[in-house]
């Protein structure tokens, strides 16, 4: 995996300001010089965060930087509005301090750097080496589910104990996506929301605005006071790449974080898996994960009360009762809200933790 660089200069805030002089300085090392002549940009995707896709030209190459790269920040104002600067800092934290050595694949990155509020990243573009990327409404099979379990129990194991005396600017928690829930959980926007065509006919119980927050409110108390791990925080389907014979891996690190194993191995199932493939299935594939983790250093979870944790943790799939359709399609909101309103009805977690 290539270090990532990194520099104190004012970072860029617009994809106009991602000039061949930027390049040039952010790739240059101590140790070799890259001077680049020209920038050819061929694709945006706008999002939460901003991948720029774009083509360099080189007169100077001495770190065999690829001429095909993507650079990912906060280069849209319209998103920087929600709030969201403190994410694009985080993945750029983790690229810097976490990605070099990491127990799983994730992108390549050439240069890493933050300031207040922001970060920005050079990374490889994954679509040349012939990446297929998770859809949500087009799942893969279930060995590679299973599979995929493995690679999340490999980085559990790895950083098992975590804390955050060791890397200060991990938050304890998905820190994002508990600011977000204070907006979307309050009773002017979740009734909106929860009442959509997207989201599934939900139980009483999930309707009542009160009664939800009060589970998160439970369930946050609980996993900060818990063993913790390195966590995804987001680590949903459609999260997944692979490329060829390789195994899947995960991107946008916005929301890494402190948090117990349950919180990606519940919310990754609650997503990948068809509802009924995962009402007949999960408990294997728990087990599955107990045994990979185990397997790779970390401790032995007791079956039972990996199962508890597990139903406890599937609240995190609620969010997706509430993603607005401005930041996800519609037909993808409506797949995953079905997914996960399912195992919520299924595994009851808010009445696990209200108890």
């Amino acid at each position: 995996m290539t270090q990532a660089t990194t520099h104190s200069t004012q970072l860029p805030y617009s994809v106009d300001e991602l000039t061949p002089e930027w390049f040039s300085h952010a790739l240059t090392t101590n140790d070799a010089a890259v001077s680049v002549l020209g920038v050819d940009i061929s694709r945006i995707i706008w999002g939460s965060a901003t991948k720029v896709f774009a083509t360099l030209e080189f007169s100077i190459n001495e770190r065999a930087i690829p001429s095909h790269v993507c650079v990912k920040g906060g280069f849209d104002e319209r998103s920087r509005a929600y709030g969201l600067g403190p994410a694009y800092e985080l993945e750029g934290h983790f690229y810097r301090d976490l990605a070099p050595d990491f127990a799983a694949e994730v992108p390549a990155s050439f240069y890493s750097a933050t300031e207040h509020d922001q970060g920005v990243i050079i990374m490889e573009d994954l679509t040349a080496r012939g990446a297929e990327f998770g859809q949500a409404t087009d799942l893969w099979p279930i060995d590679d589910i299973a599979t995929t379990l493995e690679v999340q129990a490999k980085w559990h194991a790895a950083l098992w104990g975590s804390t955050k005396g060791e890397r200060a600017w991990l938050p304890v928690g998905a820190k994002a996506a508990r600011d977000a829930f204070d907006v979307m959980l309050s009773p002017e926007v979740f009734h909106p929301l929860i009442e959509r065509p997207e989201v599934p006919d939900l139980s009483a119980g999930l309707r009542d605005d009160a009664r939800v927050r009060r589970g998160f409110a439970r369930l946050w108390e609980l996993d900060d006071a818990a063993v913790h791990t390195i966590n995804h925080g987001d680590a949903h389907f459609a999260q997944l790449y692979r490329v060829p014979n390789s195994a899947p891996a995960f991107l946008d690190w916005q929301t890494a974080c402190l948090a117990p194993w349950a919180h990606d191995v519940s919310y990754f199932m609650g997503s990948a898996l068809s509802i009924d493939d995962r009402r007949t299935r999960e408990r294997e594939l728990l087990r599955h994960y107990i045994d990979a983790l185990a397997g790779h250093g970390g401790p032995r979870l007791d079956d039972e009360s990996a199962w508890y944790d597990y139903r406890l943790h599937t609240l995190h799939g609620f969010a997706w009762m509430c993603v607005p359709t401005v930041m996800q399609p519609s037909e993808v909101v409506e797949a995953m809200a079905h997914r996960y309103g399912a195992a919520l009805e299924d595994h009851d977690p808010i009445g696990m933790l209200l108890a």
